[in-house]
């Protein structure tokens, strides 16, 4: 419905489905109010079904109907836009049904989308000329004046005057030839008002034109006199004549007057192939100034017909930009960036990216200008047909947000300012680990090769914490120092890269870039909402079993963070919660807990789930299915514990009982439209490799070439071509991750384990006697540990240093790995997550504050530790813990 509305044209298939579940669904019985006139305009309607009349009451009573408008129509908007009182008044015909948005989402459409505040321009220029043609009607009297004065004229002069009402600019010699005025002015002379209604042009001293405050009246006393067959010849005879005389502005010009844009965008074009010599180019920058004013009436051209002619719209967007860019301009390249499946193709729409961009910078909007570039750069291919196009745009958007989101969580994960004299610091205590390793005498039973390599170690935790340098910058000198230094051979120090985790590693990103690009996530979110109660209970319920849908499937906590809690979003505002409300943090804290942090109970939730576990070096295979059925108990004490938790702390006030409509999560799904063939490939391919992950034991075969037959089938089927593979895996991590698993490997050659091992070993002493204190003292420590260094870094360094104790203390290295996955994305504070910074910033902080999360976050921990407290008794059963 919302895309048959010119209010929502700039709004994209994703836009529309999500504003779809803030509005409020109201139903009316036939002849109920839905407001008077006088009522404070604080929320505007759109017609679901039924009719709604508009009338205003005069003095005496009597009712003076507006209008009555039908489904898909929209009233109200003017009071929510002005502030005024309402000036009608509305009520139904028939049984109706309403959706209702409220001033913030009202105020939230005009902040983000140009194309909604173009509209309301538009309407309120509209409104200004009725106006002023009711003013002109109040001056009744002045216009009788005026057609007696005509009367009083000689023949010849009035009927010059009539016809050159008809059309936009007029010559003497004309009035000569045709009516026997040598010269106009010199006939008007001893009429000193009928001077002032005749006004030379730029174009020389033999053109002028009729003053636009008479020329509507004469116009109309012109056809009255001589009919309509005189007004058509008259304009045909002087439009050739303009062509004659080169004069295409007035060409153009007569025919826009006349509402003729068919006519008039045809000449534009003929225009357009002089200059570019017939073959089929744009027009160049320098045409002359007469073909600027021609280009500049394209202003009023209507939207459906302009961006059909995109060569002739190009050029006048690329023209604006070299006078003057304007906001109205912006807006309207907006509308049609929105509707470009309808109008360009992919190469057309993504020139006008960039030309939106320039708009932007123009404009002084520099980040939206950088985003219409990432667009431009992150646009597919050109697809089969329009329908696929606009859904490359609608994905691509989708995505830059997604990208926009993650930049913010990144800047504020950092701890401190970066500036040069951190950096300087970080650099010297670096440079002094390396050489006070380098060449002190060994201690602690660490031969040289191992001193060298711890130092090396510190120097890169220290750049980690910092992060002046790269992560995966910092790993790659780090393995280029132990082959320089000699302490093992370059296929050692480089055997990450060759191991089959680092090819599961490679098709676990190109699955998720797969998925991320097709767009199932949305839908199956909304599916997953749809099939549980409206109440906010049932959509908690909801939020739960959509985490837990998705979690295998896509192998980054981000990603799912960053779709689920806008979803979280849209359910709250469906039901009314007010921003950052106890209601409104319960939704989003669900999303972002259930969405991302039940990672780690899958070991496809998150590439790291692999990449810590493969840290273990030579240890027990673990399989998809081994990993589920390890974790099952575990997953049901989260889920309950964090339901509870949530459910306790933030539960709508008492006697609320809101509800979120069945209608709103049909209508975004219906938006959606059907299941495309990438979508299809992609959920086939991603249910085929976690079947195949499950049943590893029986045919065996390892998980990478799983996942890498997946990958090939994503290729295959179209769904991966060069530029996803190029532009969506995180190829930085890869270089990170390789070196990272070649780090075990060249600790276990130089001894490292053992000496650490030891070392640790002193002061997990005290709790090395129970595995229960064992477990928790590693949670305790994780959550410390990410204070200083956060996300992988930290999880490697644990692994590393835990598991030889670890073993001593007879814990199975899964059961190890799964509670510091669990432990190592704390948020207490908010620099600690990157998972929890990115779901605060996937609202703008809308749904909830830190102060709320921090809540949560002490529940979190309490839960995780007591979790791996109530589960040892299984692992024990399963033989996981001696």
């Amino acid at each position: 419905m919302l895309e048959q509305l010119e209010l929502f044209h700039g709004l994209s298939h994703v836009d529309q489905a999500r504003l779809i579940g803030k509005l409020v669904t109201e139903h009316y019985k036939a002849g109920a109010t839905v407001f008077e006139h006088g009522d404070a305009g604080d929320s505007m309607y759109i017609v679901r079904s039924g009719r709604v009349e508009l009338f205003t009451v005069a003095p005496d009573g009597r009712k003076h109907s507006l209008t009555v408008l039908g489904e898909a129509s929209a009233f109200g908007e003017m009071a929510l836009l002005t502030g005024e009182p309402r000036s009608a008044s509305a009520i139904t015909v028939s049984d109706t049904v309403l959706l209702r948005m409220n001033v913030d989402t009202f105020q939230e459409l005009v902040d983000e989308y140009p194309s909604f505040s173009a509209y309301f321009i538009r309407l309120l220029s509209q409104r200004l000329v009725r106006t002023n043609r009711d003013l002109e009607a109040s001056k009744g009297q002045k216009q009788k004046h005026l057609v007696e004065e005509l009367e009083a004229l000689p023949d010849s002069l009035r009927w010059c005057l009539l016809s050159a009402s008809i059309v936009p600019a007029f010559h003497n010699q004309w009035a000569e030839r045709d009516y026997g005025v040598a010269s106009i002015h010199e006939a008007l002379a001893d009429r000193p008002l009928w001077q002032a209604y005749v006004q030379p042009l730029d174009d020389g001293p033999d053109w002028f034109t009729i003053h636009s405050s008479v020329k509507s009246t004469l116009a109309e006393v012109y056809v009255s006199s001589y009919g309509v067959r005189a007004k058509t010849e008259l304009l045909s005879r002087t439009g050739q004549r303009y062509l004659d005389d080169n004069k295409l502005f007035y060409a153009v010009q007569l025919h826009v007057e006349q509402g003729d844009w068919a006519t008039a965008l045809e000449l534009m074009r003929n225009l357009g192939d002089e200059h570019s010599g017939n073959s089929g180019k744009s027009w160049n920058p320098g045409i002359p100034d007469e073909e600027l004013r021609v280009l500049r009436l394209l202003d009023a051209c209507p939207n459906e017909m302009l961006f059909r002619e995109y060569d002739l719209y190009v050029t006048y967007l690329k023209i604006a930009l070299e006078e003057e860019a304007r906001e109205s301009e912006l807006a309207r390249l907006e509308q049609a960036l929105g509707q470009s499946s309808v109008y360009f193709s992919g190469t057309q729409t993504v020139q006008l990216y960039e030309v939106a961009a320039e708009f932007c910078h123009r404009l002084q909007h520099h980040q939206k200008a950088m985003e219409y570039l990432q667009l431009a750069a992150a646009a597919t291919t050109t697809a089969p047909d329009h329908q696929e196009e606009g859904r490359s745009f609608l994905l691509a958007k989708q995505n830059l947000d997604l990208l926009i989101t993650a930049g913010k969580a990144e800047n504020a994960v950092k701890w401190w300012t970066r500036s040069r004299f951190t950096g300087w610091i970080a650099i010297a205590l670096a440079l002094a680990s390396v050489g006070f390793f380098q060449w002190s005498p060994p201690f602690g039973g660490l031969s040289h090769e191992g001193m060298v390599f711890i130092g090396v170690a510190l120097a890169a935790v220290v750049l980690w914490i910092v992060n002046i340098i790269p992560d995966y910058l910092v790993a790659l000198f780090m393995a280029m120092y132990w082959v320089l230094a000699k302490l093992v051979t370059p296929e050692v120090a480089l055997s990450g890269y060759a191991s089959p985790t680092w090819i599961y590693m490679l098709c676990i990103l190109a699955l998720g870039a797969a998925i991320s690009k097709s767009g199932i996530l949305y839908r199956v979110s909304l599916y997953a909402l749809k099939a549980f109660p409206k109440h906010y209970q049932g959509q908690l319920w909801g939020m739960i079993a959509s985490g837990l849908l998705l979690n295998p499937l896509i192998p980054s906590s981000s990603a799912k963070v960053a779709l689920g809690v806008p979803i979280a979003g849209t359910v709250s505002e469906a039901m009314g919660f007010a921003p950052r409300s106890k209601g409104s943090a319960g939704l989003g804290l669900a999303g972002m807990i259930f969405f991302g942090f039940t990672a780690p109970f899958f070991m496809t939730g998150s590439y790291t789930n692999v990449m810590a576990y493969s840290l273990a070096g030579d240890g027990e295979e673990v399989t998809w299915l081994n990993w589920f059925v390890y974790a099952f108990p575990a997953l049901l004490v989260f889920l309950a514990g964090m339901w509870l938790w949530i459910t306790m702390r933030y539960k709508p006030k008492k006697g609320e009982k809101p509800t979120v409509s069945e209608g709103v999560l049909v209508a975004q799904l219906r938006i959606l439209g059907k299941l495309t063939k990438e979508e299809k490939v992609t959920s086939a391919v991603t249910l085929g490799c976690v079947a195949l992950l499950m049943l590893q034991p029986i045919h065996h075969l390892d998980n990478a070439w799983v996942m890498l037959l997946g990958f090939s089938a994503l290729v295959i089927g179209g769904v991966l071509d060069t530029k996803t593979l190029l532009n969506r895996i995180d190829w930085t991590f890869l270089l990170f991750i390789g070196i990272a698993f070649s780090f075990a490997a060249v600790a276990s050659e130089l001894g490292i384990t053992e000496v650490t091992t030891h070392w640790v070993g002193a002061f997990m002493k005290p709790f090395m006697g129970n595995p229960a204190l064992f477990l928790v003292a590693v949670i305790v420590i994780s959550s410390l540990v990410t204070l200083v260094v956060r996300d992988d870094p930290a999880v490697i360094l644990l692994v590393i240093s835990m598991l030889p104790l670890a073993q001593e203390v007879g814990i199975h290295p899964w059961v190890l790995v799964f509670v510091i996955l669990l432990s190592t994305d704390p948020f207490f504070f908010t620099y600690q997550s990157p998972t929890y910074l990115t779901a605060y910033y996937s609202t703008n902080g809308k749904l909830f504050n830190h102060r709320q999360a921090q809540l949560v976050a002490v529940g979190y921990i309490i839960v995780i530790a007591a979790l791996a407290v109530a589960c040892i008794p299984y692992w024990k059963w399963l033989g996981l813990i001696q």
